[in-house]
């Protein structure tokens, strides 16, 4: 690999801190700036690995033994995408909420003290009120005794919470790691950029072929100049807006009756990364995605003419999301069987002479990571006992959390679709919905909606870029040795940083922009606990046996007969909120990948790969630049992005 192992992990950890502060201050506490970490590959590390291929460009040709290897960049380019997932809103930026905001919003009207305030353990939170206060006033800081001895003892316990968690997924995929990237054809779309960007340099020539590509620099143009252009017009009201984007023209604003109104936003317009990135999907993938996206709508309407309820925060079916969490399960377990499958043919296949030496010295990495699981599970189901929640809760949570993880690091792999925002599916949301905070236990339901805040939706989940990380290596044919301990450097430094960073802008500018997602958690728990149901919800039973079983049978069909060509990840991300954003996206990249495909052949479509690795790049590149800009003169810039 490197010719110096910890070159990669040791320039990936300094960059971790400079990559945290970018992510932070871009939402904290102004909300200026889009979002990072909504779509993969985050634009953010994007950004940061170009830069590194730039300056590794300048070593190649001036100081060639300093230049960084291919597998290097990619251990940089991991390394950072697993942290900015952890450190993202959507996980760690929400957990410091958590910790604070029961105590905060506390009142007499709402009774959070006597509901659940008493089962909050100390030692996970923050109740100081003057530390809190000080925390949302701004124009302090965090290195007092009082403000860093209130921080200290919680922020340590969760990180070493957020760590192990991580840690099993990457157990987990170490497990998975040779069926899924050396056994399987997966396609991993999401790779094909950094792979792209970083194949490119060369240690022999100073000639790097990235900046060659004329369709690479045409479809850079395309997108980069439609986000220069919306950019200055935020800044500069003469100038006309590009109004390509989604959120521009949205269909359901003319339907006005019940039921079709139930059927929510229906938004038609390009975003160029989006349309870039479906390219890459495999096309019944990427027809399976708009599909089901219809299918969904269908299903509201037909629900809300039947009477179902919604859910007012997400306008989601209640059913919806239930079947949603059973699709995930059920895509989980048909990867894992087949898996298994593909691993037993292989060892029934009288081996060669080259193949049975290989095979006498099989890695142990499998048996090593079984271990890794089961005490990576135990060790967080007794931390969660330790704060209260019953060890038999513990358990069967944190098995169907990884059994989502692992359906969604699947559902990456093979479809690639670059969102996959499933809120209000987790364990956290299941349980007490379905079995009754009464039939649970008003402490077990306390204690495990604390841990929304990696549940409330799976937009920056960090397992698929772990795998993603091996597929990178073993396209690029470098040894993925070095990838596990890399990971979990990134993930101390990162925790670790984290809180450092996050906590020095909060008591400085004051605040948190992200307050409210704990106060919906919050909320949502406080109605659990003063329902006075106790009854199984049957219905909501159904509905995930319904998902499972709608994957299981898909995936027999698409076993049995080539020419059934729906996939079942599509429907288990019809019910999220962005595939209303991205659905027309994502069609385009399909027609034209199959207009190419059709008309010019697998020739005429390597051809116009760099044209859509463009498309992706240019936008991803004049965003980051608008964001930096932002944060400076404290205005948020709408470039027409995927945020």
């Amino acid at each position: 690999m490197p010719r110096s192992p910890l070159r990669a992990i040791v320039l990936g950890a300094l960059l971790i801190p400079i990559n945290c502060y970018w992510l932070v201050i871009s939402r904290q506490p102004y909300q200026y700036q889009p979002i990072p970490t909504i779509v993969s590959p985050f634009f953010n590390v994007i950004f940061i690995l170009l830069l590194l291929v730039i300056a590794n460009r300048l070593l190649v040709r001036f100081f060639p033994r300093l230049a960084l290897t291919q597998g290097e960049l990619i251990v940089v380019y991991v390394m950072l995408s697993v942290t900015s997932a952890i450190q993202s809103f959507q996980m760690m930026q929400t957990l410091t909420t958590m910790m604070e905001v029961p105590f905060r919003r506390a009142t007499v009207e709402n009774d959070w003290k006597n509901l659940f305030g008493r089962y909050i353990p100390t030692w996970l939170s923050i109740s100081d009120k003057r530390v809190i206060a000080a925390y949302y006033r701004g124009d302090s800081t965090l290195y007092t005794p009082q403000h860093l001895q209130s921080w200290l003892k919680p922020a340590l316990w969760w990180s070493g919470f957020v760590i192990m968690l991580v840690f099993v997924m990457q157990c987990i995929t170490l497990y998975v790691r040779t069926s899924w990237v050396e056994r399987e054809r997966l396609s991993y779309p999401i790779i094909q950029l950094p792979l792209f960007m970083t194949s490119q340099p060369s240690l022999e020539s100073s000639r790097g072929k990235i900046f060659v590509q004329t369709g690479l620099w045409f479809g850079l143009g395309i997108s980069g100049g439609i986000a220069l252009i919306n950019g200055l017009a935020e800044l500069l009201p003469t100038i006309p807006t590009i109004k390509i984007h989604p959120r521009h023209h949205n269909l359901a604003r003319y339907i006005t009756t019940q039921p079709w109104r139930s059927m929510g936003g229906v938004n038609v317009g390009i975003i160029s990364p989006v349309a870039g990135l479906a390219f890459f999907m495999p096309l019944d993938m990427s027809i399976s995605c708009v599909f089901f996206f219809f299918v969904s709508k269908a299903q509201r309407i037909v629900a809300v003419t039947l009477g179902a309820r919604q859910v007012a925060y997400s306008e989601y079916l209640v059913t919806l999301n239930q079947q949603s969490f059973g699709a995930l399960a059920g895509i989980a377990v048909t990867a894992l069987w087949m898996s298994r499958k593909l691993a037993r043919g292989s060892d029934q296949v009288p081996p060669t002479t080259g193949q049975a030496s290989i095979r006498s010295r099989r890695s142990p990495e499998p048996h090593l990571a079984v271990w890794g699981i089961l005490i990576g599970i135990v060790g967080l189901s007794v931390f969660m006992w330790k704060a209260g929640m019953s060890i038999w809760l513990s358990l069967l949570f944190f098995f169907c959390y990884y059994t989502i993880s692992v359906g969604v690091a699947r559902f990456r792999a093979e479809m690639g679709v670059p969102l996959h925002d499933f809120h209000f599916t987790g364990p956290d949301q299941m349980f007490p919905s379905i079995i009754s905070p009464r039939r649970l236990g008003y402490q077990n339901v306390t204690v495990m909606s604390m841990l929304g805040f990696f549940n409330f939706t799976y937009r920056a989940h960090p397992q698929p870029h772990q795998i993603e990380g091996y597929a990178l290596l073993h396209r690029a044919k470098v040894n993925h040795r070095l990838l596990f301990p890399a990971v979990m450097v990134a993930l101390v430094v990162g925790v670790l940083s984290f809180f450092w960073v996050y906590l020095h802008i909060a008591y400085q500018h004051g605040g948190s922009s992200l307050e409210r997602f704990a106060h919906v958690l919050y909320t949502r728990l406080a109605n659990w606990l003063t329902d006075p149901s106790d009854e199984l919800d049957y219905s909501g039973l159904a509905s995930i046996g319904a998902g499972f079983g709608v994957v299981l049978f898909f995936a027999f069909m698409r076993q049995k007969f080539l020419w059934w060509k729906l996939h079942p990840a599509g429907y288990a991300i019809s019910n999220s909120m962005d595939i209303n954003i991205f659905w027309f996206s994502i069609l385009v990249g399909f027609i034209l990948k199959w207009l190419l495909i059709k008309y010019g052949g697998i020739k005429k479509y390597q051809r116009a790969r760099p044209f859509f690795l463009g498309l992706i790049l240019g936008e991803y590149v004049i965003g980051s630049i608008w964001t930096i800009i932002g944060n400076i003169i404290h205005q948020q810039i709408f470039f027409g992005g995927t945020h």
